[in-house]
């Protein structure tokens, strides 16, 4: 994807419904637009994290005079989930606790605190515990799909478990081929799947810690960005692997890209 055109729809993505009417209008399927849109939230709740940190005691008394999590959420334009820890911490209960709760609400006394937490759980699909599953499921899928190739290409391989399961040290990728297969022009030995799109900056994160060491280890790899990259990746990656998106595996598993292209994170 053009780095202008990226840029577009993270400026302008703006809620779960503006997903469904950029594909229809931009011919961009949900996925991609729902991992652009998760990219910005995350990114706005790291700059704006310690803002609210200082809101703490405001935040804590506008709950005490009535105002429920999800309204302060909506007030402030910040995840519910992230809202209800702040003031739970803040009138005493301690983290393990709080976890505690996420995972089962109904163990909650307090009858308000109660049904404030459920409902700001289900409210937020990004930072809550059944979204985080969601996105674990997400990364799982991209996985399996790979793993359905591979052996329908009759392609040997060793997945990350398998590595650590041996004790082999040091950084793994999801896939290592027992044979190099023919790639882009290239003898792969490695493929490392991403279920996300590929933005620039988190891309040099993932080359400095992951990319660049596989390359080292195991020779040239490919990198699956599921929903899409920027173009600008291209030109400014280091050597010792190849990038592809869904592209690359659509004319073997159509169906199963296609189904996994239109995944949300939403109930």
């Amino acid at each position: 994807m053009d780095s202008k055109l990226y840029r577009f729809f993270y400026e302008s993505l703006n809620s779960l419904e503006d997903i469904e009417n950029f594909s229809e209008k931009y011919n961009v399927c949900c996925g991609t637009l729902s991992s652009i849109f998760n990219q910005k939230i995350v990114e706005d709740v790291k700059k704006s994290h310690f803002r609210f940190k200082r809101k703490e005691e405001k935040l804590v008394a506008e709950w005490n005079g009535g105002k429920t999590f999800l309204e302060l959420s909506e007030k402030y334009n910040y995840p519910s989930t992230l809202i209800s820890t702040l003031i739970l911490q803040n009138i005493g209960y301690g983290k393990r606790e709080i976890r505690n709760y996420y995972k089962n609400p109904k163990m909650i006394e307090n009858s308000r605190i109660k049904k404030e937490l459920k409902d700001s759980l289900n409210a937020d699909f990004f930072f809550s515990p059944r979204a985080h599953k969601l996105q674990e499921e997400k990364g799982k899928t991209g996985e399996k799909l790979i793993s359905f190739w591979l052996q329908k290409k009759k392609c040997e391989f060793i997945c990350e478990n398998d590595m650590r399961a041996e004790g082999r040290e040091g950084k793994t990728p999801d896939f290592l081929l027992k044979k190099p297969v023919r790639i882009f022009d290239s003898e792969i030995r490695w493929i490392e799947s991403k279920a996300s799109f590929g933005e620039l900056k988190e891309h040099k994160n993932y080359e400095k810690k992951q990319f660049s060491e596989y390359s080292k280890c195991y020779g040239e790899g490919l990198v699956v960005y599921w929903f899409g990259f920027e173009n600008d990746i291209l030109k400014e990656k280091a050597d010792g692997y190849r990038i592809s998106d869904f592209e690359f595996f659509m004319p073997d598993l159509p169906d199963r890209v296609n189904r996994f292209l239109n995944y949300q994170i939403r109930w």
